[in-house]
């Protein structure tokens, strides 16, 4: 838990996976769904901005305008 996790959330892979990523992704599938019932649209609300890394895709910010249904 005190370890630098060095910028990134990737899960790995093969003998180096991490043991929680079923958990982590059914977590963000109820979030995300969650919040597509709570509101009418998603919009960009600004330029996105890519993290620059050699091995992960992320973004260092990707505003968005949550409007309520």
């Amino acid at each position: 838990l005190a370890r630098d996790p060095s910028g990134h959330v990737g899960f790995g892979m093969g003998i180096h996976q991490c043991v929680g990523q079923h958990v982590a992704r059914l977590e963000a599938e109820a979030l995300l769904t969650a919040l597509a019932r709570r509101v009418a649209t998603i919009e960009p609300a600004g330029r996105p901005r890519r993290h620059l890394n050699n091995t992960l895709r992320a973004w260092e910010a990707l505003p968005l305008r949550l409007r309520p249904a």
